[in-house]
């Protein structure tokens, strides 16, 4: 059972500009509910109500509006970055100690927790330490793609944007085991994407879940 989680809500949110200039994108409304809230949703639906948000930009503005979470039947605390550190430079201020499912704040993902985590504890018994949620597009240009085995298990090699490596994209949700901390660069700035996925792929130590839950990506908000 996953019971913590991780929400990485510190960008900037340009793509979105000029409406993230005044309010950062994971509080931005959609279908009546912040970004943000729709994640809570999927996690507290599935079990986990434990939550760190990975602040930064605009951070008193998560305080403000989240508070304790208790008002979204979730469990918040904070972790303040002070400037930019990455996708994964948090994890040099909060180390994680446990399994813990990590989630790009930016977007919503309505996956099946019990099937992730099935996906995830069957790749640890192969030396697994981290396994991403992956779907299928039509232009992967804009994604994060990987290579899987024949089984379609095991991540071979994970390629960001820009270098496709197939049509299965990386939806930003992964859950990982403390064994991660290893792999973390001792640095200000730390990307998964560049800096952990790819020598975990190279190891073996990658895994897969692909799922055709619904996405809702950044672009089609």
């Amino acid at each position: 059972m996953v019971k913590k989680a991780i929400i990485l809500v510190g960008g900037k949110g340009e793509r979105f500009r000029p409406l993230t200039l005044a309010t950062p994108k994971p509080l931005l409304p959609l279908h009546g509910k912040m970004i943000l809230e729709h994640i809570f949703n999927t996690l507290r639906n599935q079990g986990v109500k434990d939550i760190t948000l990975t602040i930064c930009y605009k951070a008193e503005q998560f305080r403000k509006k989240i508070g304790s979470g208790e008002k979204f039947g979730v469990n918040v605390s904070y972790v303040e970055e002070q400037g930019p550190m990455g996708t994964a430079g948090f994890l040099n201020l909060h180390p994680i100690r446990e399994t813990t499912i990590v989630i790009n704040g930016d977007d919503i993902f309505f996956f099946d927790l019990h099937e992730f985590l099935k996906k995830h504890r069957k790749g640890t018994t192969k030396g697994g330490i981290a396994t991403l949620a992956l779907t299928q597009v039509q232009d992967p240009s804009s994604f994060g793609t990987v290579k899987l085995d024949s089984s379609g298990e095991r991540i071979l090699e994970f390629v960001e944007k820009g270098k496709a490596a197939s049509n299965s994209v990386s939806v930003g949700n992964y859950i990982m085991e403390p064994d991660i901390m290893r792999y973390v660069p001792k640095k200000q700035f730390v990307m998964f994407e560049k800096d952990i996925f790819p020598q975990l792929a190279r190891e073996g130590k990658l895994f897969a879940y692909p799922s055709k839950a619904k996405w809702i990506y950044a672009r089609d908000l």
